[in-house]
């Protein structure tokens, strides 16, 4: 006994059809009356179905499951934390060291050029005024001889403000920096700086460090070293967590932390410092960013173990 008749649209002309449903699951084939184009028709049921697949389930593949990734990626997600880890404690320990070796004492030489500026052209400041002030106070004052040089001897350690002025030039404010492990241009080398035309008033104002003082000098230091130091733990605890394979979320933690605390040094300017900071803050922050990537996808492809209620 055939079953109840259906109406189907036919994909070619788009005219209808009119057929009996098959008894069973599997689709009956019908010729369209209007194109001859070959139509499946299935029997109704309720609830209607939403999709095509669902209403001809035989002409689709079976959709295969997604692959969970394997042991060696959960290798790979170890390695690369260790590595991040690793390295955040390298850049910790180095600026520690940079922030202890600055506050031995010592005595600096300040030296440079100054140059007038005449109608596009620059020649030698003879007779320029060089004022220095040192961040505990101490002030020189010299002259500068042929070709425009001068040298400060004997300038302690810390910020350095040097005031240069000519008669008839706008005066320069300078802002050096000097200590054992850090130095800007004009500590120990020359550095050539520039008068343009202007009244006293016209006071133009430079530096060559992103540091005013020791104590700032030090405190970005130690600010660095305690935010890579903390990225570090994070990192090793989430290396842990990933090597045993469960709680994987602190894995991810663990992750974000060696990108957030490799980025420290960067915000606090220590880049000028020490540019090889950047090469391995860098390091740090691509293995935690592929580490990242990894833990995550993991993380959402692992399900509840059987013999445990906590997810991973």
């Amino acid at each position: 006994m055939s079953g109840p008749l259906v109406t189907i649209r036919c994909v070619r002309c788009g005219r209808f059809l009119v057929a009996p449903a098959p008894p069973g699951a599997e689709p009956a084939w019908f010729a369209c009356p209007h194109c001859a184009q070959p139509l499946p028709v299935v029997a109704p049921r309720d609830p209607p179905p939403l999709f095509s697949w669902e209403v001809y389930p035989h002409l689709y593949p079976p959709a295969q499951a997604p692959k969970v990734p394997g042991p060696a990626v959960g290798r790979l997600l170890v390695a690369l934390l260790v590595t991040a880890a690793l390295v955040l404690v390298g850049l910790a320990g180095g600026l520690s060291w940079a922030g202890v070796s600055s506050l031995s004492p010592g005595q600096f030489t300040i030296e440079g050029v100054v140059l007038l500026s005449t109608g596009g052209t620059s020649e030698p400041g003879v007779g320029a005024v060089v004022n220095l002030t040192s961040e505990t106070g101490e002030t020189r004052t010299v002259a500068t001889g042929p070709g425009g040089s001068f040298v400060i001897s004997q300038v302690p350690a810390g910020g350095v403000v040097l005031n240069i002025s000519a008669v008839g030039y706008g005066p320069l404010l300078l802002q050096l920096f000097a200590s054992s492990v850090y130095a800007t241009a004009g500590v120990g080398r020359s550095v050539d700086v520039t008068l343009s035309p202007g009244s006293t008033g016209n006071v133009t104002y430079e530096s060559e460090s992103p540091f005013g003082d020791l104590d700032g000098f030090l405190t970005s230091i130690g600010s660095s070293a305690v935010l890579l130091g903390f990225g570090a733990v994070v990192t090793a605890v989430g290396a842990v967590a990933a090597y045993r394979g469960r709680r994987l979320p602190y894995a991810v933690a663990g992750a974000g932390a060696a990108i957030a605390g490799s980025l420290a040094p960067g915000l606090l300017g220590l880049e000028t410092a020490f540019p090889i900071v950047t090469w391995f803050a860098g390091l740090a922050i691509t293995t935690g960013a592929v580490a990242l990537g990894i833990a995550t996808v993991r993380l959402a492809t692992l399900g509840t173990p059987p013999d445990s209620g906590e997810p991973n």
